[in-house]
């Protein structure tokens, strides 16, 4: 990897998002905290008053982000000599972000690299790391004050640590990451799984020669497997167990207001995730060949695909959660995308089940690659993390979708190129309707803000 290159790509990200967050803050299109800033910036200003016994109980995530925060900038305040006010301005908080920006960048390059066996060629890793840089989603928040850019940050490094065999320190890393959001549990749970299924498949292979089932693997080698598996995942155990343990002597996995984050059974979330991911790698999953390869596909499995309509379209009927704060809230695009589409239009839930359905197979197929008992526990861990979610939260989608990209391969030099500048345009629309075309709320002196 050519170091100026990624020094220079990488400096151009980070500087980037700090212009912007300097922008925002400096020239009053934002200075003061926005949306849910308004709970994370005076908790951080707490921390950095030494106040640690004070929590605003509207707050549902540990943690995580205000202790690094403090942590990054307290050394600074004997250096230039200021007050913890200034120290922990606005602006200064929002900046905290772009740290991990950068270290999302070089993330998504030591990644790529290590899942293709560093067979792709500089330019190629380079790309793709600059364009997930630039994905929608993560990019708008690199320049406010919110557990995305750090929550993935954590998830990235201990999954590169996982795929690089360092499983305990890979855990340490998910122990962290769930600090910053404590749903992230999910993703550990996911380098659990692949490790056993791993050890499970390695065995299978060595002691079942003539019948690779895994009924012969239990009946013969069942102690040898529990052994390996526990000498593999003893650190993701601790950390399993850890986290029962919390939700048990908390009463859930959120703290706070638990009110407005109760788990429910919320399937539709899958359809919205693939519709999500549709549209933000069009270039890879909708080609003509793929399009072709699907209709032979429902030709060649008819009876399959009738069943998963009629199932899908009866988990639609039955479970389509509405949560309270869609339709309440107008500054946010899932409140667009609903109230035009979904609430106005309820046939339209149905209708899109073919592309629903062509989304999912696309992702899949563009992970055939990968081992299936891989992408079965990638598939179980992304059902585990959006279906008890009742809230339609384009943010939680990040770390699936961030995790099927990078597993991702064959992409062009072309289709990048498309990826990358259609991030660009989407992300010039919503700053700009972010900066320069606030609404107004009746009684409300503020302007409001449209964001993700």
């Amino acid at each position: 990897m050519g170091v100026f290159k990624f020094l220079v790509i990488q400096s151009v990200v980070v500087i980037l998002s700090s212009l912007l967050a300097w922008h925002i803050s400096q020239y009053g299109h934002q200075p003061t905290a926005y949306m849910d800033e308004i709970f994370h910036i005076p908790q951080a200003q707490k921390y950095c008053n030494g106040s640690f016994e004070e929590w605003d109980p509207k707050i549902t995530t540990l943690p995580g982000l205000y202790l690094f925060s403090i942590g990054l900038l307290k050394p600074f305040q004997q250096i230039l000599s200021i007050t913890n006010r200034e120290l922990c301005s606005v602006l200064n908080l929002r900046l905290v972000n772009t740290l991990f920006c950068a270290g999302n960048f070089y993330l998504f390059v030591v990644i790529t690299e290590t899942l293709n066996k560093k067979n792709q060629q500089e330019n190629y890793t380079l790309l793709k790391a600059l364009t997930l840089s630039l994905m929608p989603l993560l990019f708008f928040f690199n320049f406010l004050f919110y557990t995305d850019s750090g929550s993935l940050f954590f998830i990235l490094y201990a999954y590169y640590y996982h795929l690089k065999g360092s499983y305990p320190a890979a855990a340490i890393l998910g122990m962290i990451s769930m600090i910053f959001r404590q749903t992230n549990i999910v993703w550990v749970f996911f380098m659990s799984l692949c490790n056993v299924s791993r050890i499970l498949y390695k065995q299978m292979r060595l002691e079942s020669r003539e019948t690779h089932t895994i009924c012969f693997l239990l009946t013969h080698s069942f102690p040898v497997f529990v052994i390996n598996t526990v000498i593999s995942c003893w650190s993701y155990g601790i950390v399993g167990v850890t986290a029962i343990a919390f939700v048990l002597w908390n009463g859930s996995v959120v703290v706070g207001d638990k009110s407005a984050h109760e788990a429910s059974f919320n399937p539709p979330q899958l359809g919205y995730f693939a519709l999500f991911t549709l549209g933000l790698s069009l270039m890879h999953l909708v080609t003509v060949t793929k399009i072709k390869q699907f209709l032979n596909n429902i030709c060649s499995n008819a009876f399959v695909y009738m069943v998963a309509i009629a199932t899908s379209t009866l988990l639609i009927y039955q479970f389509t959660q509405v949560h309270p704060y869609l339709l309440a809230d107008n500054r946010h695009y899932t409140f667009y995308f609903w109230s035009k589409l979904y609430a106005r239009f309820t046939w339209s839930r149905y209708i899109l089940l073919p592309v629903y359905l062509f989304s999912l197979w696309s992702i899949n197929h563009s992970l055939s690659h990968i081992h299936s008992m891989i992408r079965g526990c990638l598939w179980v861990c992304i059902c585990a993390a959006l279906v008890p979610q009742k809230l339609i939260e384009f943010r939680y989608f990040v770390v699936p979708y961030m995790l099927i990209r990078l597993h991702m391969k064959g992409e062009t030099t072309r289709s990048l190129l498309l990826e990358l500048t259609l991030y660009i345009l989407i992300n010039s629309f919503t700053l700009h309707r972010f900066l320069y075309k606030p609404i107004f709320w009746p009684n409300v002196e503020e302007p409001q803000r449209i964001m993700w």
